[in-house]
């Protein structure tokens, strides 16, 4: 599913300590439904002296937030993202306030590529249940045959008894 705003993105910032705020988006990522944006977000971090930065020091730096607190920002407002097909098969993203086009998400699709695509999906294979019953026995662990001293010993692959 594509997600409502892209890097690149103007958005604006709808809960958290940075509410309000606008920014860029510099990255998105979409394993965790994060993003980056410019400016917002910002932690200290402390660096050790080392060999690249013999002098150490406190930097700022962005971190991610989730993509359900940013809003893409149209008139100075936040607003919904709405997904379109045009005539031509190109999927496009549009704000719900004043009907922009935000951005292509993916161009023209060729005659039929998309529409009626009828394809398997993976299952993952079903658990079946251990059967319960002890001894290890490929019967579910009960024996047949009566075991008793000698004659457990002298028993057959087949089952039966052998005289001894």
């Amino acid at each position: 599913m594509p997600a409502h705003v892209r890097s690149g993105d103007t958005v604006i910032v709808t809960a958290g300590s940075d509410k309000g705020r606008t920014g860029t988006v510099l990255k998105v990522i979409p394993k965790k439904n994060q993003v980056v944006v410019q400016g917002l977000n910002t932690r200290t971090k402390h660096l050790k002296p080392s060999q690249t930065n013999p002098q150490g020091g406190v930097i700022t730096k962005e971190m991610p937030m989730h993509l359900s607190n940013v809003s893409p920002v149209v008139d100075g407002r936040a607003t919904r993202v709405r997904f379109t097909i045009k005539a031509d098969g190109s999927k496009v993203r549009v704000a719900a306030r004043g009907g922009q086009e935000l951005g292509a998400v993916h161009g023209p699709r060729a005659a039929g590529a998309g529409a009626g695509k009828t394809g398997t999906r993976k299952t993952g294979a079903k658990k079946t249940s251990k059967k319960k019953g002890g001894g290890g026995k490929a019967g579910g662990g009960k024996s047949t045959a009566k075991a008793s001293g000698s004659a457990a010993s002298s028993m057959k692959k087949t089952g039966t008894r052998r005289k001894v």
